[in-house]
């Protein structure tokens, strides 16, 4: 029942002890582990850029939100008092210690049918957000009619 070729087979791969090996050998572990060397060095850097990116989408997420607070403050000033209020924004405390080199501006863009548009920029010390800030349009409610004297 069994062939010559297979016992000899068997034969070949024990030792002169008379058993069978058990394990790696040291070529195979080295290779394994530059495999796995080559893996993780090719696989780092996009983790490494991944948590870059995370990282600034939420700087640009808490910027946004900067924004919109502000122009809700503005949106709800009274009508006497756009100019002072136009003036008045500044970043909140928290937002300052998050985004280094912060800087907030508010503009006005002229009158509309809506009111009057004022443009919040928003830029911090990051690649392209000094050339390019952050922007929110908002418009203030427009001015009160005088009452007319009867």
């Amino acid at each position: 029942m069994n062939s010559p070729n297979r016992l000899r087979n068997k034969a070949a791969a024990r030792p002169s002890s008379g058993r069978l090996r058990v394990g790696f050998t040291m070529l195979e572990a080295v290779a394994a582990t530059a495999v796995t060397a080559m893996a993780l060095a090719t696989i780092m850097p996009l983790f490494a850029r991944q948590l870059r990116l995370v990282g600034e989408t939420r700087r640009e997420r808490l910027a946004l939100e900067e924004l919109a607070n502000q122009a809700e403050r503005l949106a709800a000033v009274s009508s006497t008092n756009h100019d002072a209020a136009v003036a008045a924004v500044d970043l909140s405390p928290e937002l300052r210690d998050l985004l280094p080199g912060a800087r907030l501006t508010a503009a006005r863009a002229g009158a509309s049918p809506l009111g009057e548009a004022v443009v919040l920029s928003l830029g911090w010390d990051a690649p392209g957000r000094h050339e390019r800030p952050l922007s929110l349009a908002t418009w203030l409610p427009p001015l009160a009619a005088p009452e007319e004297a009867r």
